[in-house]
């Protein structure tokens, strides 16, 4: 794949490190330096625990948006992306209890079993509209019966740990993930189309689950990812979502967008070297907003440099 080699400058990236070393949270800082200055991985798992609630699950705002502290399956998913990345044995106490909240966390419904996003007692913490509760199941409407949201990318991280999980019940999941993507995703479903990408590409999820997911995606993607500034400005599909590396198997079907994401991330970062985010809820809670801003620019600004490295920009 062949695409225009713009680079972020030296000075960009000295603007971008100081922000997440002056102003990043404790957590993106320990994993700027584990990625990129040979830090320890025990100085991340310090930082994640600050997040990981006496039930083994995670919460404590994590994730910006929700700023509940009861642990939850969106904060806890995220915590399994760390850990994956990571590389944790088996053996880590943290992903160990996490994966046993998980499973604890499982919900019957017809059709196969999901994780519900959050708890009924987030709903009293400030939070972002799209995770309101408000109305009986309107989190799950939301986010389509979390068939395949959340489910698809947590069973995906959780191949690299089988053992953690009863015989056949990470089986039966992979199956359930399979079959939700391949009834069809809405075009608008920006986070279902990227945990499906996980899954797809997760090369350790058995092919035979993996291939029919790719081929749907790679048959839908090029019409739903996003391609002009005025796409990237609001919450479109970004094509660096589903084909985060050049190896990405999705990739080749993505050479123009993946191009234009790519611009537009490099032309994007603030004064300060941070990146920031394109959306805001300071209109529900004025008050709790700009912390939040501050740590999503932490969240992107570390994500911005992973990516622009992975393409080989820095």
């Amino acid at each position: 794949m062949t695409l225009p080699t713009a680079r972020l400058t030296p000075e960009a990236f000295a603007r971008a490190r100081a922000f997440l070393l002056e102003r990043g949270r404790p957590l993106e800082v320990a994993r700027f330096r584990r990625a990129f200055e040979d830090g320890e991985a025990g100085a991340v798992l310090a930082a994640l625990r600050a997040y990981r609630n006496p039930d083994g699950g995670f919460g404590q705002a994590l994730e910006p948006d929700v700023r509940a502290p009861e642990s939850s399956v969106l904060a806890t998913s995220l915590a399994l992306r760390i850990l994956h990345d990571l590389d944790v044995p088996a053996a880590e106490p943290l992903l160990g209890e996490a994966v046993e909240w998980l499973r604890s966390q499982l919900h019957a419904e017809e059709g196969g079993t999901v994780w519900p996003f959050l708890p009924p007692e987030a709903a009293t913490s400030p939070h972002a509209p799209w995770w309101s509760q408000q109305e009986p199941d309107q989190l799950a409407r939301t986010f389509g019966g979390f068939r395949v949201n959340p489910r698809a990318e947590i069973v995906a991280q959780l191949w690299h740990w089988p053992a953690l999980l009863p015989e056949g019940l990470l089986a039966q999941l992979t199956v359930e993930v399979r079959d939700a993507v391949l009834a069809g995703l809405d075009a608008g479903d920006v986070n279902g189309h990227h945990v499906a990408a996980v899954f797809a590409q997760q090369a350790e999820v058995p092919e035979v689950y993996r291939e029919p997911v790719r081929e749907y995606l790679h048959d839908v993607l090029p019409g739903r990812v996003g391609r002009t500034p005025e796409d990237f400005a609001g919450y479109a599909l970004s094509a660096l979502s589903v084909a985060p590396t050049p190896a990405s198997p999705l990739a080749h079907a993505l050479e123009e967008p993946l191009a234009a994401a790519l611009a537009h991330l490099l032309s994007t970062q603030a004064g300060d070297g941070s990146w920031g985010p394109t959306w805001s809820w300071a209109g529900q809670f004025p008050e709790t907003w700009p912390q939040a801003e501050a740590e999503w620019r932490s969240v992107l600004t570390l994500e911005a440099l992973l990516t622009l490295r992975a393409w080989g920009r820095l």
